[in-house]
C-alpha cells in the first residue's frame, strides 16, 4: 500500500490536484481583491464600472476560468520539472549502458518508480560488467544482448520524453488532455521498467551455466506452485480467468526458489495474457520415480509448428499468432529455459487437445520423500 501511495501515477495525480487546487485559490484570491476594491473605490459612472457590467454580461465563471485553467497548467508545469530531470538522468545511463560505460551510476532521489528503475539500471550495469570479465557471456551474444535491449529501452522513453514536453511546453492543454498524456507517460514507464528489469535478470543469469551451491535449498514444488497463484490473484481476477490445479504434495526438489518462481510466473503470465480465457488454465504437478513434472496449459491458437523449436531462443518471437498491445522481448521464455537447464531439468512445450502446453520437469529430492 505505501509503495502504490509513493507510485509516480499517484505523484502525478497528487501534483494535477494541487495544481488544480492552487489556481483555484490564486483565481479565487483574485476574485475577492477585485471585489473589495471594486465595492470600496469605484462608483457608478467610472470607467472601471463598465469592465464590471461587461464582465456581468460574459459571465464571472467564464472571464475566471480564462485565468483559472493557464494557471493551473503553468503551474502543474512547475510542479513536475523535476519529472523531466528524471528521465533525462534515466536516458543519460541507458546512453552510458548502451555505449557499454557500466561505470556510470544513474543518480535518482525519489521513492517512487524512478528511484527504482535507477537501481535496476544501475544493478543492470554491475551484473553486465561482471559478465564481461568473467566471459561468461559470448562475444556474439554481448553484442546482441545489449544492442537489442537498448533500442527496446529508448523507444518508449523518447514516448514518455515526448508527452511530458507536451505537458510543459502546451499551455493551452485541456485537464481532460493532461489526465490522458499522463496516463500515457505511466504506461510507457512501466514498459521501460519491466525492460530494465528483463536486463537485469538476463545478465544475471548469464553469470553462470551451473547452479551456485550457496543458492540451492530444498524446494516445496506445491507450496511454491500455490504461493505464486496467490500472488497472482489480482491480475487473474482483472483477467476474468479461471485456474484449474492438481498438485501433488511432497514435490521437492533443490535449487533456488526465486529463480523457480520466475519460471512459473512468465509462463502463468504468458498464458493469461495471450491465452483464450473463456476456458480455465489448467496447472498440473506430479511425481515420478526421480523427477517433478509441472505442466501448464491454456487454451488458444496453435503456435505455428516452425515457431516451436525456436520458441525459448534468446529475442524469438511468435507475431503471426499473438496480439499484444506491448511490444514483445523475446526473452521471457529464454530466461525460463535458462533456469530450469541450470536447475539440471527441462522444459518443452507442444499444441495438444485444443490447448497450448508447457511442461517443466526438474529432479527429484528423493531424501524428503
Amino acid at each position: 500500500m505505501n509503495k502504490f501511495i509513493h507510485s509516480f501515477r499517484m505523484r502525478i495525480i497528487y501534483l494535477f490536484i494541487k495544481s488544480l487546487l492552487i489556481a483555484a485559490f490564486i483565481t479565487f484570491s483574485i476574485y475577492k481583491l477585485l471585489q473589495l476594491y471594486y465595492r470600496k473605490n469605484v462608483y457608478y459612472g467610472d470607467t472601471y464600472m463598465y469592465y464590471r457590467q461587461l464582465m456581468r454580461q460574459i459571465g464571472d465563471v467564464y472571464v475566471f476560468m480564462v485565468i483559472y485553467i493557464p494557471l493551473a497548467i503553468i503551474i502543474f508545469y512547475l510542479l513536475t520539472r523535476t519529472y523531466t530531470k528524471y528521465f533525462k538522468e534515466i536516458s543519460e545511463g541507458i546512453r552510458h549502458l548502451a555505449d557499454g560505460d557500466f561505470s556510470y551510476k544513474t543518480q535518482i532521489s525519489s521513492n517512487d518508480e524512478f528511484q527504482y528503475i535507477a537501481k535496476d539500471i544501475n544493478e543492470a550495469s554491475t551484473r553486465l560488467k561482471q559478465a564481461i570479465e568473467s566471459q561468461a557471456l559470448s562475444q556474439s551474444s554481448k553484442e546482441t544482448l545489449i544492442a537489442n535491449l537498448a533500442h527496446d529501452l529508448r523507444t518508449p522513453l523518447t514516448s514518455v520524453i515526448g508527452y511530458l514536453n507536451l505537458l510543459q511546453n502546451q499551455l493551452n492543454l485541456t485537464p481532460a488532455q493532461i489526465e490522458e498524456y499522463t496516463k500515457i507517460a505511466y504506461n510507457k514507464s512501466q514498459y521501460l521498467e519491466e525492460l530494465i528489469e528483463t536486463l537485469f535478470d538476463i545478465s544475471k543469469l548469464d553469470l553462470s551455466l551451473t547452479l551456485n551451491t550457496t543458492e540451492q535449498t530444498t524446494i516445496n514444488i506445491q507450496q511454491l506452485l500455490l504461493q505464486l497463484i496467490n500472488e497472482m490473484y489480482p491480475l487473474i481476477d482483472e483477467r476474468d480467468a479461471k485456474i484449474e490445479e492438481s498438485i501433488e504434495p511432497n514435490l521437492f526438489t533443490m535449487g533456488n526458489g526465486k529463480e523457480l518462481a520466475r519460471v512459473f510466473e512468465n509462463l502463468l503470465s504468458n498464458a493469461l495474457r495471450y491465452g483464450d480465457l473463456t476456458e480455465p488454465i489448467q496447472i498440473i504437478a506430479k511425481k515420478t520415480s526421480k523427477t517433478i513434472e509441472i505442466r501448464l496449459s491454456n487454451h488458444g491458437r496453435p503456435i505455428s509448428e516452425d515457431d516451436l523449436p525456436h520458441l525459448f531462443d534468446m529475442f524469438y518471437t511468435v507475431d503471426q499468432s499473438r496480439s499484444l498491445q506491448k511490444k514483445q522481448t523475446g526473452l521471457g521464455l529464454y530466461i525460463a529455459k535458462t533456469i530450469v537447464e541450470k536447475h539440471h531439468g527441462s522444459i518443452h512445450v507442444w499444441n495438444g487437445e485444443q490447448r497450448i502446453h508447457f511442461e517443466v520437469t526438474l529432479p527429484l529430492d528423493l531424501r524428503n520423500i
